[in-house]
């Protein structure tokens, strides 16, 4: 196929839906974030502050990645047949703010555990969630650019969070965060039920078309893994997030081992960083992914993981560590809006949309999880150095693979949207 078969007029995207529920959407993924972030890179440092090893911090880690893949598929599956979407997340935001008070309240290891878990489990419905509501709002046309401008306003809400977390663990205490993410689901719910239901296609929202044939209910991810693309797919990722899971509590965990009483303003600036990159490229990484097809700008994004987990083991210093996360705003930020966008592609017309989602957070959360866990270890017995050069050996395959085995998605979709808008 011609190169310049990749690239897509523009279209007009303008979807219908109400400005109301669209505005709810930028808030909803705006808060979500905030209260995820108390949750997710504050606990390593929480834990370093009371003592624990990177081992056994490994471990809690862990227990949250395994929670999340253990539940993804059916997370998914659930989204695709639920009409009240909305009140699925609201459930989950309030499961996490209840988990984020005991973890405050009563860090033993029973609580820490159990929250931990209960992270992973919600984060299987808030990713399907907020995807599904997103293509049910705006459909296919304009999901692009739709989930460019929600990956912006999660990176806005992680720096918010970020900058006033680390100002209230260092002000008062990392204990004092968890609190603050209980009070921020207060705005996170109010968001949820400002968007309107009526404004959201349902069948849309599960991958279904109107005009299409019957999605089969029960073939399931049969149906998803027939497509040879879907399985690559998974495999590259599993391997990316193998490199990417633990090399931010990596970077948190050696700068509090050394600088307990600043450990939260540095864990601050390290989630700040990447999130101002993205808050400047999602936008754009969008729709150079809806003209310019799937591959070549993932592939760019993807390279930058290696680079990064190798300068980390050259270092201890946090202003250079700090500094090597802007290449985790470009890898993490492509792969967060392109990987959506290679499940719209791929599920199109199957009516298990959310179940694909699902799949592939299944993979991110196995990488994930092993990656804290082989981090954890290989760090405890040899140091933090051998720590990233492990990590960045898995994400050298994950660059290979998705080099030399993952074909372009969006070419196919690209005509079909042509033929649609009239181009």
């Amino acid at each position: 196929m011609a190169r310049d078969d990749l690239t897509v007029p523009p279209v007009s995207c303008t979807p219908a839906q109400s400005a109301r529920s669209l505005r709810a959407l930028d808030w909803l993924n705006f808060f979500l974030a905030d209260v995820r972030t108390g949750v997710g890179p504050f606990v390593a440092v929480y834990l370093t502050n009371l003592h624990w090893n990177v081992q056994q911090i490994g471990v809690a880690l862990t227990a949250a990645e395994v929670a999340g893949v253990l539940t993804q598929v059916p997370g998914g599956a659930l989204m695709d047949h639920v009409r009240s979407k909305r009140m699925m997340i609201a459930i989950n935001i309030i499961v996490l703010s209840i988990s984020s008070l005991l973890f405050a309240l009563y860090p033993n290891r029973l609580v820490v555990m159990s929250a931990q878990i209960a992270l992973g489990v919600t984060g299987s419905i808030f990713i399907a969630g907020i995807a599904s509501i997103t293509l049910g709002l705006v459909g296919y046309t304009c999901l692009g650019a739709r989930t460019g401008r929600n990956a912006g306003f999660a990176a806005a809400g992680n720096v918010l969070a970020a900058v006033t977390m680390g100002f209230i663990g260092y002000r008062y205490s990392t204990r004092a965060i968890f609190f603050f993410v209980a009070l921020l689901s207060v705005p996170t719910l109010l968001s949820v039920f400002t968007i309107r239901g009526q404004d959201i296609d349902y069948e849309r929202a599960r991958g279904a078309e109107a005009d299409g044939p019957e999605a089969d209910s029960k073939a399931g991810l049969r149906t998803i893994f027939s497509d040879r693309r879907m399985l690559v797919f998974c495999i590259l990722t599993l391997f990316w997030h193998l490199g990417n899971g633990a090399m931010l509590a990596m970077i948190g965990e050696t700068i509090a081992r050394d600088r307990p009483q600043q450990a939260t303003l540095w864990m601050s600036a390290a989630v700040t960083v990447p999130q101002l990159i993205m808050i400047a490229i999602a936008p754009l990484v969008g729709k150079i992914a809806d003209a310019r097809g799937r591959k070549g700008i993932l592939l760019f994004g993807f390279v930058f993981l290696p680079i990064r987990t190798l300068l980390c083991a050259t270092t201890q210093d946090p202003t250079l560590l700090i500094g090597f996360q802007l290449l985790d705003g470009i890898s993490a930020g492509i792969f967060n809006i392109v990987s959506v966008l290679v499940v719209a592609d791929l599920s199109r017309g199957t009516g298990h949309y959310n179940l694909a989602l699902g799949t592939i957070g299944a993979a991110i959360g196995l990488g994930a999880s092993i990656s804290t866990l082989m981090a954890g270890s290989v760090t405890h017995y040899m140091g933090f150095p051998a720590g990233f050069l492990a990590l960045s050996g898995a994400a050298i395959i994950a660059v290979v693979i998705l080099a030399f085995f993952m074909p372009e998605t969006r070419d196919a979709q690209a005509h079909q949207e042509q033929a649609a808008v009239g181009v």
